[in-house]
């Protein structure tokens, strides 16, 4: 029983003090602890540096380049094309020749005109120096072999009449079974390339039968002088006839030296629309022909834009741009050269000419797009736009050293897209808040963390 006894007490013991335990914490549940305050978290935020730099106001267009100089060449004379001497981007000199045309019949025009000249003028030498029987026989002969190409001629002209007859037939012919549907529109393109042959051909021909008449007709007289002998007034009438020679002459070698197509200046070719063995046509024909090159002046390549009624007034002659060319990787400089004094009355837009830098390798026809420098100010504040609040009294949110927010005015300058002048208000190297919440008052801690 002892021994039960000694082994009971520690446990009534430790029942005793939990029981005390438990009342004490009963008394102490009734007692309010205040709650301890926890310090406010730091907010988030995202930061730019303020910097130094430049910055621009600029206007944006878009064109096309051109050339200050530039002209469509059109063959002056009708011929087959006999060699292709350049072929598009080629550089050119002024006068250097781009096609060459046949010259066969134009040649032989100059060789008829030339012995005519030659004729006239021997018998004005024989007249003014006194004539012998042998003279007169020269001046006989010269007059039947002036008959005897006449002759000729004359057939080579109702021959072409009858070619340029079955052209033009053929023309008709195709012209109506292409309304029909019977035919392509090539096949009516290949019958009038016919025809304007045909029809050139007998022009040619024709005027071939002009110079051989005028020919015989001089040759006359100068039988009929030499025969009779010759008086004053004849002496007089043969030597115009010989300056009508002359003239003559002359233009048969014009027509030759208008076989070549020439450059009309320095600069590069484009647009070669011939090949050997090809028909031009001359003259600017619409729809019937076209020009068989183009040459622009390299040198003096330009960008037409159109500028609206709210920008224009910003635009001044000399000002810089920095112009985007379709297929060119790098920007090209430019400066505005022309700008015009009215504005288009359908588009409200008015033109604007800007001078690419000089060696730009770009092309007519290419599109552009860039932006023409207004203002520019340089060595200034630059932040963000988007460290920018407010519009009637902007702000600014400066993140000091202690990580705490500082609320400050500030005098904008410059606004681009992305960037803002800052003229006063803050200082190169602070940070700025660029992303955080919209309300911060004075002195909230913030945490930066990386954009």
């Amino acid at each position: 029983m002892r021994r039960l006894w000694l082994f009971l007490i520690p446990l009534i013991a430790i029942a005793a003090v939990v029981a005390m335990f438990v009342a004490n914490g009963r008394r102490d549940a009734a007692v309010p602890v205040p709650p301890v305050q926890a310090a406010p978290a730091a907010v988030p935020v995202e930061v730019a540096t303020v910097t130094k730099g430049d910055v621009a106001r600029t206007v944006e267009v878009s064109g096309t380049v051109t050339s200050a100089r530039m002209a469509e060449i059109f063959p002056k004379q009708s011929g087959r094309v006999a060699r292709v001497l350049v072929q598009d981007g080629a550089r050119v000199a002024a006068g250097q020749v781009l096609i060459e045309l046949d010259t066969v019949d134009e040649r032989s025009q100059l060789a008829q005109a030339m012995a005519a000249q030659a004729t006239v003028q021997a018998q004005l030498m024989l007249l003014e120096s006194g004539q012998r029987p042998q003279e007169r026989q020269v001046v006989f002969n010269n007059f039947e072999q002036a008959q005897n190409q006449v002759k000729v001629v004359e057939t080579q002209v109702r021959l072409a009449e009858a070619s340029l007859r079955i052209a033009e037939t053929n023309l008709r012919r195709h012209e109506g079974l292409l309304r029909e549907g019977a035919v392509a529109q090539a096949q009516v393109d290949q019958a009038r390339l016919q025809y304007e042959q045909a029809r050139a051909h007998l022009q040619a021909t024709q005027t071939q039968l002009e110079i051989a008449n005028k020919a015989v007709d001089s040759a006359r007289q100068q039988w009929t002088m030499a025969d009779t002998g010759a008086r004053k007034e004849e002496v007089q009438a043969l030597r115009a006839q010989v300056a009508q020679a002359r003239t003559v002459v002359a233009s048969a070698q014009q027509r030759v030296a208008n076989m070549s197509i020439r450059a009309p200046f320095s600069g590069r070719v484009s647009g070669v629309t011939l090949s050997r063995g090809d028909y031009a046509i001359s003259g600017d024909f619409a729809g019937r022909g076209g020009a068989v090159a183009v040459v622009y002046d390299d040198r003096a390549l330009e960008v037409e834009v159109g500028v609206g009624e709210r920008d224009i007034v910003l635009i001044k002659v000399g000002q810089t741009a920095l112009i985007g060319v379709e297929g060119v990787a790098a920007p090209v400089p430019a400066v505005v050269r022309v700008v015009s004094p009215a504005a288009d009355p359908a588009t409200r837009a008015t033109l604007v000419r800007l001078r690419l830098q000089a060696g730009a390798d770009v092309v007519p026809g290419a599109s552009t797009r860039g932006e023409i420098t207004i203002e520019r100010h340089a060595g200034v504040l630059l932040v963000p736009k988007n460290a920018i609040y407010g519009e009637a009294e902007p702000t600014i949110r400066v993140v000091g050293a202690d990580e705490t927010v500082q609320i400050r005015k500030v005098t904008l300058g410059l606004v681009t897209r992305d960037r803002v002048e800052i003229k006063n208000g803050v200082e190169a190297g602070e940070r700025v808040i660029v992303l955080g919440p919209e309300s911060m008052a004075p002195g909230t801690k913030v945490r930066v963390v990386s954009r």
